[in-house]
């Protein structure tokens, strides 16, 4: 649906919303092999105090969001867990290496946000490397990967 509200993030999310559509539904003729798009994957900003909106999930909270649908200046988001590249969680931008979307949906009123950052779509379901083959012999990785997850959000 198209938001006809008069807020300049429900403008950004209806052009986000857009593109994604045409990202997941274009056909091209000259590139063979494409892996569809279906996430723009973003982080919201607050009008209080310009951070990063914190959403939470399960025990964790994320930052990381895809646009589902907008109407009437609410959008609804799906949650999306952001992994660093030795598969812990991580709401740093800067460690970001993969994202993944979860179960878990939220609706928002576009009228409580300041700013958005798109991130690019390469990062969601991003296949993380072989540690096994990476890490050199007797480097001790002991495949606990993603035990990170229970972290709570007001560590940072």
């Amino acid at each position: 649906m198209i938001c006809h509200h008069d807020s300049c993030i429900c403008e950004t999310l209806n052009e986000l919303l857009l593109e994604q559509f045409q990202l997941a539904t274009q056909k091209f003729t000259f590139i063979c092999e494409y892996d569809k798009i279906d996430t723009i994957p973003f982080i919201l900003y607050t009008k209080e105090d310009s951070e990063p909106f914190r959403a939470h999930l399960h025990s964790s909270c994320t930052i990381f969001f895809k646009l589902i649908d907008i109407d009437d200046g609410c959008a609804t988001l799906r949650l999306l867990t952001g992994i660093d590249i030795d598969g812990y969680i991580t709401d740093d931008v800067d460690d970001l290496f993969a994202l993944y979307q979860t179960d878990k949906c939220i609706s928002i009123d576009c009228n409580c946000f300041l700013g958005i950052q798109p991130l690019p779509p390469k990062l969601v379901n991003r296949k993380l490397p072989d540690i096994d083959q990476v890490a050199p012999k007797g480097s001790g990785s002991s495949g606990e990967r993603g035990m990170e997850y229970d972290r709570e959000c007001d560590d940072k």
